[in-house]
Parts: C-alpha cells; structure tokens; sequence
C-alpha cells in the first residue's frame, strides 16, 4: 500500500497541483491537519475539491488551526478519522485532530484528558489489525516537535499512547520545522512538515514500513 502523507496545507493549493502525479500513484492520500489559512470550511472545500482531481482515496484529521466547522466538513466527506478508525488492505487507521493546548490558544485545541479518549476511541475500532497507523495532528511530545525556539510541541497523551500500545506508524505534522522521520518505542514517527511549503512523506506499507521525505517545489 502506498500512502502520499500531507500536512500544514494552510491554504495552498499550487503543491497539490505540481504533486499531481505522485498523488494518483499513491494508494491513499493522507491529511494530517491543518488544511487552512483562513479557518474557514469554505477554504477547506476548496483544498479538497483541488485534492479530489487527483484521488479521492483520502484520509484526513483536522489541525488546531483548524476550525471545528473543517472537522465537520470531513466527516460530511467520510475523510475523517477524528476518533475513529477504518481498516484498509489489512491496515488499521485511526486519528485524532486538532492539538494539545499552545500558546497561542489556537482555534481547536483539546485537553490532554479529551486526546486519550479521542485515541482510544479510534484504536478500539482497528486494534486487530496486523498493522496499525496513527494519523495524528501532534506529534508525540518530545519527538519530531521541537519548535525554532527550541519548545516542544507534541502531545503528552499521543507519547504515552505510543509507548503503551502496539502503533506501527504515527503520521503528523503540527511543528514544520520538526519534519523528519524517527522510530519512537515500537512506532515510526513520521512528521510531514509543510506542505505548504512543498514537504511531504511517501510510505509504503507491506510486510514492513519504509517512509521517505520529498519536496514538491512550486
């Protein structure tokens, strides 16, 4: 199975037109949050409609950046995984939106508390599968989340989900300069970065997992 794996659209829909190709190859497309600018569900239809050219295989959560009107909008779409989960090919995903609480007090933020419930809820939906994958919007805390101030910007609730659960892969976003890819107790955690910039991750799902960085440039 191979996944094109976004995040941090804010907007732009020039990189997914120049990513045109690599998303009618891909199997899924995967949004990991943050799909406007302007916060608006009117933006995020546009975003998508742009997306839905190329594939409509689309798995999404919403950002923080994200009003709750966006997280509305997918779940209308069947996209959403925001504390759900679907099997696909043998593969389980589930999700969880939005991020912990930020200093910026951003237009969807949830406590702690609200994230493990929203990620039991979802895992409890694909737990038999052979493999599982996490599309979070936070990274885990302390793991692809150091911002260029130097804080850390993940969740406390996705780290400890990792480390207790057996989670193959975490996709996320949130912090755009934390992108990259590293293992975290049994997981790969893989942070897309900006799209809006041109950064995604490509994966491919068999009996292992392999995901690489690339850059669409526009």
């Amino acid at each position: 199975m191979k996944l094109f794996v976004m995040s941090d659209i804010h907007g732009a829909t020039k990189p997914i037109e120049k990513a045109a190709l690599l998303i009618r190859e891909a199997d899924l497309v995967v949004i990991a949050g943050d799909i406007t600018r302007s916060k608006t569900r009117a933006e995020a239809a546009d975003v998508i409609a742009c997306m839905e050219q190329f594939s409509t295989n689309i798995l999404a959560v919403h950002g923080n950046w994200d009003r709750l009107e966006i997280k509305d909008f997918l779940e209308e779409k069947n996209y959403s995984l925001h504390g759900k989960g679907r099997v696909l090919g043998g593969v389980g995903f589930f999700g969880v939106g939005g991020s912990s609480p930020t200093p910026l007090h951003t237009a969807t933020e949830y406590t702690e508390q609200e994230i493990a419930l929203i990620l039991h809820a979802g895992y409890e939906q694909v737990q038999a599968a052979p493999q599982v994958v996490l599309i979070s919007h936070a990274p885990p805390r302390g793991v692809r989340d150091r911002s260029f101030l130097g804080l850390r910007g993940g969740s406390k609730s996705v780290k400890s989900f990792l480390e207790e659960h057996p989670v193959s892969l975490c996709l996320c976003g949130h912090i755009h300069e934390a992108a990259g890819i590293e293992r975290f107790a049994n997981a790969i955690v893989a942070n897309a970065g900006s799209f809006k910039k041109g950064r995604y991750l490509a994966v491919e799902i068999g009996p292992g997992i392999q995901a690489t960085a690339g850059r669409v440039d526009y």
